[in-house]
């Protein structure tokens, strides 16, 4: 299986996912890209397919492909992807320019970057020096997430994650419920003034960690049984099962359950902050599993745990959860 992580610098603590290389003091934005690996440049370049030949010996690679181009980056020519001629490429250092004032002021500290994919994803996370404790001192820390796709149909998007000291789980949260994270798609200029509206989100963020510290009270505050934590992680982990399955599992977990809900249960019973009888427990569970028993890897599990498939088991089941409190 091809590595996920292509390149990766971190500043502080090792990241959750244990990855990157570690730089001693937090640099400023600049200098994270060029420590991180991400100095390099996305172009556009023409197309063109073979006008004679034969399937097994094209002689002449000579026909444009209209409106279709490559995009490569300039320091190796690895194509990327292949995008259309209305694709407009973001280029690292603007999808971090947005950082750089509030770096500069004190307001946010660059903790890590880096290439994922063979440089077809590109990421950022900016600590927004903004925490909040639960009893037991259970701290959450607040950061800023950029990801910059560098492939067809996929837009630049900015939003907050969370990362709960104790067990360095991670969840990303929208911000805004009417209105999600930050999305500018590659048709349009990421100009000043998209930039402008991309700062903007650096306060929703702050507002939104003031947000999430009463939600994360209230599920710290709701009581659970463990029959009601393995309904609701069926739900979350196998939308597709039916009542009499879900029974069943409830009834009789060990002999019912399967492997991958057994394994959560496990996780909220006796992993590190593990909080078992509470809603705040019940996405412990899932975030822990995403984070660091999901997948075979650990750059596979940090790609799915922000942008993959198990970063939509945790809001799933903290939509969930908020239900019960609402």
């Amino acid at each position: 299986m091809p590595a996920e992580v292509e390149s990766m610098a971190y500043t502080n603590e090792v990241p959750w996912h244990g990855l990157g290389t570690y730089i001693a003091e937090a640099p400023n934005v600049k200098e994270m890209i060029r420590i991180a690996g991400l100095n390099w440049i996305v172009e556009k370049r023409p197309l063109v397919t073979a006008s004679k030949g034969s399937d097994k010996n094209w002689s002449k690679f000579d026909l444009p492909v209209e409106n279709f181009f490559a995009l490569t980056r300039n320091t190796d020519a690895r194509v990327l992807d292949v995008v259309g001629d209305r694709y407009i490429p973001i280029q690292n250092q603007q999808a971090f320019e947005f950082f750089t004032e509030f770096v500069e002021a004190g307001d946010a500290t660059m903790e890590t970057a880096g290439s994922l994919r063979s440089g077809r994803l590109v990421w950022g996370l900016a600590d927004l020096n903004k925490s909040f404790k639960l009893p037991g001192k259970d701290e959450v820390k607040g950061f800023l997430l950029v990801a910059a796709p560098h492939e067809q149909g996929k837009s630049l998007i900015i939003k907050l994650t969370t990362i709960r000291v104790v067990c360095n789980n991670t969840i990303a949260l929208a911000l805004r419920e009417t209105g999600p994270e930050f999305r500018m798609a590659h048709r349009q200029e990421f100009d000043a003034t998209m930039i402008k509206n991309a700062k903007q989100t650096l306060g929703l963020a702050r507002e939104q960690m003031n947000e999430f510290e009463i939600a994360a009270k209230r599920l710290k505050a709701l009581k659970l049984t463990t029959a009601q934590v393995i309904e609701l992680c069926v739900k979350v982990i196998s939308p597709e099962a039916d009542k009499a399955d879900i029974k069943d599992m409830v009834t009789d977990l060990e002999s019912n359950g399967t492997p991958k809900i057994k394994q959560i249960i496990d996780i909220y019973q006796s992993a590190p902050g593990a909080d078992p009888g509470t809603g705040w427990g019940a996405l412990n569970a899932i975030t822990y599993y995403a984070d660091h028993v999901a997948s075979r890897t650990a750059d596979k599990r940090l790609s799915n745990a922000w942008f993959g498939r198990t970063a939509n088991l945790k809001e799933d089941m903290l939509e969930a959860l908020l239900a019960k409190v609402a």
